[in-house]
Order: C-alpha cells, then structure tokens, then sequence
C-alpha cells in the first residue's frame, strides 16, 4: 500500500415517518437522503496492517466489507461508530428518494414527531470481522480475526481522527472504527488512530448534531452506501450509484469468504 493513500464514504440518511389518520389506514412513507462523499486519508507509513484491513474493507476486495453497513452509535459531542459488518441493520425497503434540493438536515429536523429507531440489539457494534486470521495456536481471544494494536504514535489530538475501536482489551482490532468529532487524548495509547477525514468533515458534524444522541443511539440511519479506496488525494470520486438502485440491492453477506485466509504474522 502506497503512502498517500484515500478511502472514501458516501453516506445516505435513512427516515420512516408514520402518516396516521382517522379517515384512512395508517401509512409509512421511507425517505432516504443523499449526504455525499467523506474523504479519509489513510497513514499507511505508519501502520500500514491497520490502513490494509480498512482500505480492503472498503472495497470489498475479500468479499466482504462496509458498503451496506451502518452507524452503529453516533455519540453527540464525541463520535459516530460504524463497521460492525456482522450484526448489520438491514432497513426495509423500498424508500423514496428525496430530490427536493433542500438542506438535509433541515429537513430531518422539519420531519414532525419524529419516531425513534427501534432500540438496537445488546449484539449491534459489537462484532466485525478483520481481513485477517489467527491461527487456532496463536489467539489469545476467541475471535480469530481480531489483529494487533500496530502502534500508538498518531495521537487523537483534533476532529475527524479515524481510530480503531476495539473490546476494551489490547490487540482486539477487527473491523469497527470511530471518526471523531473532537480531540479526545484519553483514547491515546489505547485505540490505534490510522486515518484523518480531509473532505466532508462537515457533514460528519452534521450527522453528529442531527443524528447523535447521549446516550449513542442514532435517532436516523445513517448507512454507508458506496465506499472504496482512492491512488491520491487529487483522483475524483466514482460515479454514483443511483439511490433508486439501493432499493433492489441484494444483501452482502459479510462472512462469505472469497479467498484463502491472510493469516497474521
């Protein structure tokens, strides 16, 4: 992997709105709304196993990966955490897409008595899958993917750091990450920081204050649709797939394995 590397996001806000009426049976209108494309800089230099199993991750080179997966937790005032590629939310489909123009996030506050997601599941950002596997002799955890604590030298010291989240115990990587909304130096020499957001860091702020919450649980979905991996900073974003397309998506499944096993050193 190149020093100088990119992935991309291109995140999509998701809404039900419930339509209840006395004269007419109870209707369910499903608006998705296009939130655009999120830079992220890839340290490769510095921890490049880390930056390998994200920028694979991102373009599903094993056969499994993010495109599909959601914000599992958007912390307000502190982070949005995604990359729980096994405990997925699928969301009912279809959905109308929303082309009025608009501000997004005016419209998602305009939406009236919004209703709450469902509460997730105890399981729901607590499981990934890495590109790697742990021989049977050599784990130290159960789950054979989870892969080392590479190094502590990128400090989360601004907004828009990209970190590895992990069980709480050391060498615990897997698939799941935090983009930062604010420093947070407590998480230095414990989460290995790999990436910084260099585009769209302010719709990253801005699903934090209109899809965030004390408490983590995201008040809208917030679903990665396309994702991927970029040569340089200067290489454009790929076309966009069509938001009607997302409605007639078959399901990834995120432990079909394509290829041998990258077994860890």
């Amino acid at each position: 992997m190149s020093s100088g590397m990119h992935a991309y996001f291109r995140l999509v806000v998701k809404k039900m709105i419930h339509n209840r009426s006395i004269r007419q049976p109870p209707t369910t209108t499903k608006y998705i709304i296009d939130l655009d494309f999120v830079k992220m800089k890839l340290f490769d230099e510095i921890v490049p196993k880390t930056c390998r199993n994200f920028a694979e991750l991102c373009t599903h080179q094993q056969g499994f990966g993010y495109a599909g997966s959601s914000f599992h937790h958007v912390v307000r005032g502190f982070g949005l955490y995604g990359g729980d590629i096994v405990n997925r939310v699928e969301a009912r489909q279809p959905y109308h897409v929303d082309n009025t123009g608009l501000s997004w996030s005016g419209k998602v506050e305009s939406w009236k008595k919004p209703e709450p997601l469902p509460m997730p599941s105890p399981e729901l950002g607590q499981c990934g899958r890495s590109i790697y596997t742990r021989l049977k002799s050599e784990r130290v955890y159960e789950d054979e993917s989870f892969f080392e604590d590479e190094s502590f030298k990128i400090q989360h010291d601004q907004a828009g750091v990209l970190t590895m989240a992990n069980r709480g115990l050391p060498h615990t990587n897997d698939s799941r990450f935090v983009i930062l909304t604010i420093p947070a130096p407590h998480l230095d020499q414990k989460n290995v920081a790999f990436g910084q957001v260099v585009e769209g860091m302010d719709i990253i702020h801005e699903i934090d204050k209109v899809c965030g919450s004390q408490s983590g649980h995201p008040l809208h979905y917030v679903e990665i649709v396309q994702c991927g991996v970029l040569a340089d900073v200067e290489q454009p974003f790929p076309a966009k797939t069509a938001l009607e397309d997302l409605n007639r998506r078959e399901t990834r499944d995120p432990k079909a394995y394509t290829r041998e096993p990258i077994y860890v050193e």
